[in-house]
């Protein structure tokens, strides 16, 4: 059962500059540790410094995140995730300090920036560690880096001295010790055991690269395991938050966003209460652009705006639609009719749809949310449900943030990922919280059966549509298009009889020699004014920027350790 520190050779380089020359070297270094039957382990470090040049103090790094050596652990929370040290009660006597979070461990800045030391100093370091023991195959491991192979000067001399809990017999197979670069053997030091307590010392110069680890072990069930739940609960406590998000979100549409099982049932017309763009987002409760672009031909159809329609020959054929108001609307239009049309025309009877390019994208928004605003504050869902669906979004979103801060600066960058996800999908199907009210379910009915009879029509129901109200096409088109079923509404009237749309003029002939309307023409040239339409009006400007992109023990091996420098 071996551990290797999480990225030795990337993180910890970051912790201090590389081996240049400094200002100063370690004497003595004197380790103190005792392993408690809790399972913490309480730690003193005495480092005797000897500054050479002016200096502010020391910079201590303690990596708590180890890579475990998965060919010879089962515990799958140690194969999923780094094994994490806690540290806590961290003190440093008689001397300024602060503790800063660096990757995947901690640095401890020991001194004053206003202040400066020289010759000898010394810092006595205390702290606990939490986890640091390592269990498995009947024991308990103590495989601990006395001094890290990260410190950039010498450490002339280390001793150190462990107390184990008592009752615990070993034998010197129980027991080792290492030193050298990571991953050498050699055994550049002593260690003595007498009744339950270690002591050694390095029996060559440290530092500059050079570990020394010592490992220990004892027999499983003396001292406490760690808590798997503890443990359990310390990683994934990121996604309780959003999990608790998710499970009240599904109880309240459980208990108050169930929509009413309705009969299926045809429909001849479209709702008469509802335009084509607030059926558009009542029948699937989303914003989608062709639910405001229905509403050009939904004008044409009543006598507000004509489009004008030409495919110019050349090299490269071209389009050239033209957008003619005929008249302004009604002083009683719906917000969002009213948005839409006054944002195409802005005091203009003729408008290019060229001339909209890169700027009629926030009218084409703000038509949107109109549209959504429209019918979520109508009566088609009960005022209750659209309460929670609000107060939803925003604890979403909050929550959301909170979470992501936690993670960010926990290093958790995996659960922040999964927080955003998650956030994300809960405020895009946050509409099932929305129940419709007695009358919703009227109106869904009614916008349900028009968009099936769309896909079932046959032509001689059409034609005694068509019979009784010659401009039922012109009526039902924007509907067709806000359901995304223009094509295949189109196509139903091929070879039926009827007049042309008043309100849509080309030069591309929509009546064959012998004056049969050509729906065939129609609806390809209708289809791709369309999607020029899409195109044009949600185009946006673009914005400048750039970018850029085991077996045995082994010196440095173990977890504590780290390096330093000076500052």
């Amino acid at each position: 059962m071996r551990y290797i520190p999480l990225y030795v050779l990337i993180v910890l380089l970051s912790f201090v500059n590389a081996y240049a020359q400094e200002f100063y070297y370690i004497p003595n270094y004197r380790v103190e540790i005792k392993v408690l039957k809790d399972g913490s382990l309480d730690i003193t470090e005495t480092i005797q410094a000897q500054f050479t040049e002016p200096r502010h103090g020391l910079l201590v790094d303690k990596p708590l995140k180890y890579k475990v050596d998965t060919r010879t652990s089962g515990e799958w929370l140690d194969q999923l995730f780094p094994h994490e040290l806690f540290i806590e009660n961290i003190r440093v006597e008689q001397h300024n300090f602060e503790v800063q979070r660096m990757g995947t461990g901690i640095r401890i800045k020991i001194g004053d920036a206003d202040k400066y030391v020289e010759g000898e100093q010394i810092y006595k370091i205390h702290y606990k560690i939490w986890n640091g023991l390592l269990h498995g195959n009947g024991k308990t491991e103590l495989y601990w880096n006395l001094i890290g192979d990260h410190w950039n000067t010498d450490i002339r001399k280390l001793d150190f001295k462990i107390e184990i809990p008592k009752g615990i017999n070993l034998t010197s197979s129980d027991y080792e010790i290492r030193t050298g670069t990571y991953g050498a053997r050699e055994q550049a030091g002593v260690i003595n055991y007498n009744n339950g307590v270690f002591e050694g010392y390095s029996t060559e110069t440290l530092g500059n690269g050079k570990a020394m680890t010592v490992a220990i072990r004892m027999p499983e069930g003396i001292i406490q395991t760690y808590s798997k739940t503890s443990l359990w609960f310390y990683h994934f406590k990121y996604v309780l938050l959003p999990l608790m998000m998710l499970v009240s979100f599904f109880y309240a549409w459980w208990k108050h966003g169930r929509d009413t099982k309705l009969a299926d049932m045809v429909a001849y017309m479209p709702p008469k209460d509802m335009d084509s763009a607030l059926a558009g987002y009542a029948i699937d409760i989303r914003s989608d652009k062709r639910d405001a672009l229905s509403l050009i031909p939904y004008f044409g159809s009543l006598g507000y705006l004509k489009i004008e329609h030409l495919k110019k020959k050349g090299f490269f054929e071209e389009d050239q639609i033209t957008f003619i108001k005929l008249k302004p609307l009604p002083a009683n239009a719906a917000p969002h009719q009213r948005m839409f049309f006054e944002g195409l025309f802005a005091s203009r009877d003729r408008v290019t749809l060229e001339s909209l390019k890169d700027s009629f994208y926030v009218t084409l928004q703000n038509t949107l949310q109109s549209i959504k605003d429209s019918v979520l504050n109508s009566d088609y869902f009960t005022r209750k449900s659209v309460s929670i669906y609000w107060t939803a979004i925003w604890s979403i979103i909050l929550a959301a943030i909170l979470n992501a801060v936690f993670c960010f600066f926990a290093g958790r960058f995996v659960f922040l990922g999964f927080t955003i996800l998650l956030a994300l999908v809960l405020i895009l199907i946050a509409f099932i919280l929305l129940k419709r009210s007695q009358k919703g379910d009227e109106e869904f009915k009614e916008i349900k059966g028009f968009k099936k009879f769309i896909k079932l029509a046959e032509k001689s129901k059409l034609e005694f549509l068509i019979k009784e109200d010659p401009s039922y096409f012109d009526k039902t088109l924007p509907y067709a298009i806000a359901f995304n079923c223009v094509d295949e509404w189109c196509d139903k009237f091929n070879g039926i009889q009827m007049q042309a749309p008043t309100w849509y003029s080309s030069n591309v002939p929509f009546y064959n020699s012998s004056g049969v309307w050509n729906m065939s023409n129609f609806s390809e040239t209708m289809s791709s004014s369309l999607s020029e339409m899409r195109s044009v009006m949600s185009s946006q400007p673009s914005s400048s920027g750039s970018s850029s992109g085991g077996g045995g023990s082994f010196s440095g091996g173990g977890f504590g350790g780290g390096g330093g420098s000076s500052w």
